[in-house]
């Protein structure tokens, strides 16, 4: 099959350290994998080599903000030029189509683009769009948005005109189909794990700590919706009675400040190892040095995300400590592959990673299990799942 990959959003480099880099960069190299003739069209490319992602990569960038010139906000430049990548993409798959016809479009959701869908439907091929948020609404409650009308009648056409909705949660379903998505086009295929990378295999990344300390682990982005202050007030519990603890914190973001003068001002930073942003390659070394890893995440009224670290945690085989959270508590299952936590408790996570330090046969057993239920996640797998379905829309058409 012949596939070309859409990722229009300005914000995302393909060699990006964001875990929605990881994501495209990933399913690329599946796509490739199971033998699909993959071309790449991205806005942005970063530092990398695109060679064992994909057959060809191709670039069209967003113009120059001052292009758009006048008294536009800087916000309202970035937007239009990220509309006018969006257009140049479109333009783009009807030119490769003409000297490389292709089966299928396979578009990531940017906020700007109905690039997929529009040039789908003109050249009669299947069109899947991945959703991994709502962005629109992730936007305006988040950060800024000016253009807000242009971007949701640009979501509701691409989800009313896609071929087929990938979305990584079911927790997205709702929001999907609210803005236009036909129910019976809506497919839910979580994230995944380079299982090559991340395995039980995984030598344990060699760091400067005490041979006999209890490692708590943490990766992801420092932000508030990924609970790093819930789980600095468990670790400040657990440091009470387990003078051998120590926590690893990999990743960086707006709390990292935050955190260390929470550890200063706990008396915790000997106790307390931040890496900061690491490379995606060194993550399963680090990974594999915890003795248990954790997704603290807060309490939330629509959690839809799907965590790129709890796959790669139970890939490597380690014990988890979770919320009890939308996808997080459909795969972690509490007491078999790990232990699960009301969101925002820290006192409830506390004795969640105290039962599991005061009982490593018990340890060692969900890290068992972990490994399995990883193993059952991979990109390999959600390639094949979308190739299958676009075949299905194929013969249908």
């Amino acid at each position: 099959m012949r596939v070309v990959y859409v990722n229009a959003d300005c914000g995302i480099p393909v060699f990006g350290d964001k875990g929605a880099a990881v994501h495209v960069r990933e399913m690329t190299r599946a796509l490739r994998e199971i033998g699909c003739e993959t071309r790449l069209l991205a806005t942005r490319l970063g530092n990398g080599d695109p060679s064992d992602l994909v057959t060809i990569t191709e670039l069209v960038e967003a113009p120059a903000r001052a292009a758009f010139g006048g008294d536009m906000t800087g916000r309202e430049s970035k937007e239009r030029a990220c509309l006018a990548a969006a257009l140049g993409i479109e333009a783009r798959l009807a030119r490769l189509y003409e000297l490389h016809p292709f089966d299928m479009i396979y578009e990531r959701y940017s906020l700007w683009s109905a690039a997929g869908v529009r040039a789908a439907a003109k050249l009669g091929i299947p069109v899947v769009v991945e959703v991994n948020a709502p962005l629109v609404e992730e936007q305006a409650t988040y950060r800024n948005l000016v253009l807000g009308e242009t971007a949701r009648a640009l979501e509701a056409e691409v989800f009313g005109n896609a071929s087929a909705l990938v979305i990584v949660s079911e927790g997205l379903r709702g929001y999907v189909v609210e803005r236009g998505a036909p129910p019976g086009k809506v497919h839910v295929l979580g994230n995944a794990v380079d299982l090559a990378r991340f395995n039980p295999s995984a030598r344990p990344a060699a760091l400067d700590l005490d041979p006999k300390a209890f490692v708590i682990g943490f990766t992801g982005s420092l932000k508030n919706w990924h609970g790093i202050d819930v789980l600095l007030e468990a670790f400040r519990l657990v440091r009470q009675q387990a003078a051998n603890a120590h926590l690893l914190v990999v990743g960086d973001g707006p709390k990292r400040g935050w955190a260390e003068g929470f550890a200063k001002g706990a008396r915790l930073e000997d106790a307390i190892t931040m890496t900061g942003w690491v490379d995606h390659t060194a993550l399963p070394s680090l990974i594999a040095r915890m003795d248990v890893a954790t997704a603290p995440y807060p309490p939330s009224e629509n959690s839809y995300f799907s965590p790129l670290k709890l796959y790669e945690y139970l890939a490597v085989g380690r014990p988890i400590v979770a919320s009890a959270i939308g996808q997080t508590a459909d795969v972690v299952k509490n007491g078999i592959n790990g232990l699960l936590t009301p969101p925002g408790d820290a006192v409830a996570l506390a004795d969640a990673l105290l039962a599991l330090r005061a009982d490593p046969v018990r340890a060692a057993r969900l890290a068992r299990a972990a490994a399995i239920e990883g193993a059952r996640h991979s990109w390999t797998r959600n390639a094949r799942a979308v190739a299958e379905l676009a075949a299905r829309l194929r013969r249908a058409a």
